[in-house]
């Protein structure tokens, strides 16, 4: 199995670390291509217009100025195109990727090209206490069950259009209740503000709190309340089919030209 690893925090990550030891349980045919620097918060954003330069740090590994997505572009079709990758890692990333938080996420972004490219692609993410610094984190969840949880992944069958995003627990590996297949949480309304800065004139994009009601059934309740690793499996094909289906892709239209009637 020929594994392709990115990120969103940047080649030199601890994350990644974490990562190319999982997969290197896998498979012994191991690629890395990562952002040179930290792209967190990038979502699925393409660095159109502008050179990009791909620089070999070592080995079958590259760092690239770039996005999780530019680097899994270079990374299939580039530095791999004689055999394009089985399966796509993305993460470990530091702190969790939950509810609609997916949407503007790198590290979902790159398991996300990954399957577009025609990968198997899983995101990976080691959720963290914040408001104990951001530097607090521990892998050890990740570490004790990151082969398992990909190797469970592997075996499902029909996930088809789908590509997955796996949040550990903050918690000893011991303490571990299981994996649970989940949706992801929809938020009442979107989770971001905007937050002044100490300097004058000056703001911040942050989350100050989560949107309440959390539903017991989705990740976010289901990761913190019940220490269970989840996998929210996500479809690439986004367009609401029952809505679809219910107007046979019609809608009304009486079709008079502007200006007449």
């Amino acid at each position: 199995m020929r594994i392709l690893l990115t990120n969103d925090d940047g080649v030199d990550a601890p994350g990644l670390a974490v990562l190319r030891e999982i997969a290197h349980v896998l498979s012994d045919d191991v690629w890395v291509v990562a952002p040179a620097a930290n792209q967190s918060g990038t979502g699925h954003r393409f660095t159109f217009g502008y050179e990009i330069e791909l620089d070999e740090r070592e080995r079958r590994v590259f760092a690239l100025d770039g996005t999780p997505a530019d680097c899994v572009v270079a990374g299939c079709t580039h530095v791999l195109r004689d055999k394009k990758p089985d399966l796509v890692l993305s993460g470990v990333n530091r702190g969790q990727n939950l509810g609609d938080i997916l949407h503007c996420s790198g590290t979902a972004a790159g398991a996300r090209e990954g399957a577009l490219q025609g990968a198997i692609g899983i995101a990976l993410s080691q959720a963290m206490d914040y408001s104990i610094g951001h530097d607090e984190i521990k892998w050890d969840c990740a570490v004790a069950h990151g082969v398992e949880t990909v190797r469970a992944i592997l075996e499902l069958k029909g996930a088809v259009d789908t590509y997955f995003n796996v949040n550990f627990p903050m918690c000893t590996p011991e303490q571990v209740s299981g994996i649970r297949m989940v949706q992801h949480q929809r938020f009442a309304h979107s989770p971001f503000e905007l937050y002044p800065s100490d300097n004058a004139g000056k703001h911040f994009v942050t989350i100050l709190e989560t949107p309440k009601p959390l539903d017991p059934r989705a990740d976010f309740h289901i990761l913190h309340e019940e220490n269970a690793i989840t996998v929210t499996p996500l479809l690439l094909q986004q367009t609401n089919l029952e809505l679809l289906e219910r107007f046979d892709g019609r809608l009304p239209f009486n079709g008079m030209a502007r200006g007449q009637g």
